[in-house]
């Protein structure tokens, strides 16, 4: 009986030594505070990939939409030049130019026209202000 006693002695211990061992890891705090930052890193990490998704997904349509706008101006520049020739002549278009012609002399100088300023315009004040006087000569 003491072989038998001796036994179950080391069986016992062995089982409460495995028992012990996974009652203090489940219930320790260094577990729990590991098992809650598992979790954290799960949801940060399917977090991330909402975000990844979400991050294509706008630039994809944003894409699409750049697209769409460079075939519609596409379409509008083309319609501007198909209709613009039907619609005003050359000579008139030369007519109303923005930019000022330029005279060639006979002797070979370039000379812009320009338009004589002789008188001030006429928002133009003769009387100074004073806005821009220092600050010891204001009344």
């Amino acid at each position: 009986m003491d072989f038998e006693m001796a036994t179950y002695l080391i069986i016992g211990l062995v089982l409460g030594l495995i028992i012990g061992i996974i009652v203090t890891n489940v219930l320790s705090p260094k577990s729990r505070k590991y098992n809650q930052m598992k979790r954290d890193f799960e949801e940060t990490k399917q977090e991330l990939i909402v975000q990844k998704q979400m991050i294509v997904k706008h630039f994809s349509h944003s894409a699409e939409i750049l697209d769409n706008m460079a075939k519609e101006f596409r379409r509008l520049y083309q319609h501007m030049a198909d209709n613009s020739n039907n619609l005003v002549s050359q000579e008139d278009l030369n007519a109303f130019t923005l930019t000022p012609t330029i005279n060639i002399n006979p002797d070979k100088t370039i000379v812009e026209n320009q338009i004589p300023v002789s008188t001030p315009p006429k928002d133009y004040s003769n009387n100074p202000s004073g806005l821009l006087k220092g600050e010891e000569t204001k009344i």
